[in-house]
Protein backbone atom coordinates (compact mmCIF):
# COMPACT_ATOMS: atom_id res chain seq x y z
CA UNK A 1 0.00 0.00 0.00
CA UNK A 2 1.37 3.41 -0.91
CA UNK A 3 2.05 6.06 1.69
CA UNK A 4 -0.74 8.32 0.37
CA UNK A 5 -3.21 5.43 0.65
CA UNK A 6 -2.03 4.75 4.19
CA UNK A 7 -2.51 8.40 5.07
CA UNK A 8 -6.09 8.31 3.77
CA UNK A 9 -6.79 5.11 5.73
CA UNK A 10 -5.34 6.48 8.97
CA UNK A 11 -7.31 9.73 8.58
CA UNK A 12 -10.48 7.68 8.05
CA UNK A 13 -9.66 5.68 11.18
CA UNK A 14 -9.28 8.90 13.17
CA UNK A 15 -12.67 10.12 11.93
CA UNK A 16 -14.21 6.80 12.96
CA UNK A 17 -12.57 6.95 16.39
CA UNK A 18 -13.77 10.54 16.80
CA UNK A 19 -17.36 9.41 16.16
CA UNK A 20 -16.93 6.68 18.80
CA UNK A 21 -15.70 9.33 21.25
CA UNK A 22 -18.80 11.43 20.58
CA UNK A 23 -21.04 8.38 21.05
CA UNK A 24 -19.22 7.55 24.27
CA UNK A 25 -19.72 11.07 25.59
CA UNK A 26 -23.43 10.88 24.81
CA UNK A 27 -23.63 7.59 26.69
CA UNK A 28 -21.66 9.07 29.59
CA UNK A 29 -24.20 11.92 29.77
CA UNK A 30 -27.02 9.37 30.01
CA UNK A 31 -25.28 7.29 32.67
CA UNK A 32 -23.97 10.30 34.61
CA UNK A 33 -22.37 8.77 37.70
CA UNK A 34 -24.44 5.61 37.65
CA UNK A 35 -23.43 2.00 37.22
CA UNK A 36 -20.82 1.67 34.48
CA UNK A 37 -20.01 5.38 34.40
CA UNK A 38 -16.37 4.93 35.32
CA UNK A 39 -15.91 2.24 32.67
CA UNK A 40 -17.48 4.43 30.00
CA UNK A 41 -15.23 7.33 31.04
CA UNK A 42 -12.20 5.05 30.75
CA UNK A 43 -13.29 3.87 27.33
CA UNK A 44 -13.51 7.49 26.18
CA UNK A 45 -9.98 8.10 27.47
CA UNK A 46 -8.66 5.07 25.62
CA UNK A 47 -10.39 6.17 22.42
CA UNK A 48 -8.77 9.58 22.78
CA UNK A 49 -5.41 7.85 23.17
CA UNK A 50 -6.09 5.75 20.07
CA UNK A 51 -6.86 8.89 18.07
CA UNK A 52 -3.65 10.47 19.33
CA UNK A 53 -1.57 7.43 18.35
CA UNK A 54 -3.15 7.39 14.90
CA UNK A 55 -2.10 11.04 14.64
CA UNK A 56 1.44 10.03 15.57
CA UNK A 57 1.32 7.49 12.73
CA UNK A 58 0.34 10.30 10.35
CA UNK A 59 3.38 12.21 11.54
CA UNK A 60 5.56 9.20 10.75
CA UNK A 61 4.14 9.25 7.21
CA UNK A 62 5.29 12.86 6.91
CA UNK A 63 1.84 14.43 7.30
CA UNK A 64 2.10 17.79 9.04
CA UNK A 65 -0.49 19.20 11.40
CA UNK A 66 -1.96 22.47 10.06
CA UNK A 67 -0.30 25.54 11.58
CA UNK A 68 -3.48 26.69 13.39
CA UNK A 69 -3.58 23.44 15.41
CA UNK A 70 0.07 23.34 16.48
CA UNK A 71 1.19 24.03 20.03
CA UNK A 72 3.03 27.27 20.70
CA UNK A 73 5.50 25.59 23.05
Amino acid sequence: MEQSELTVEVKALRVSIDQCIKDGRALADLIARGVGGREVALSITKLQEAKMWAGQALGEFGHKLPEEYRDEA
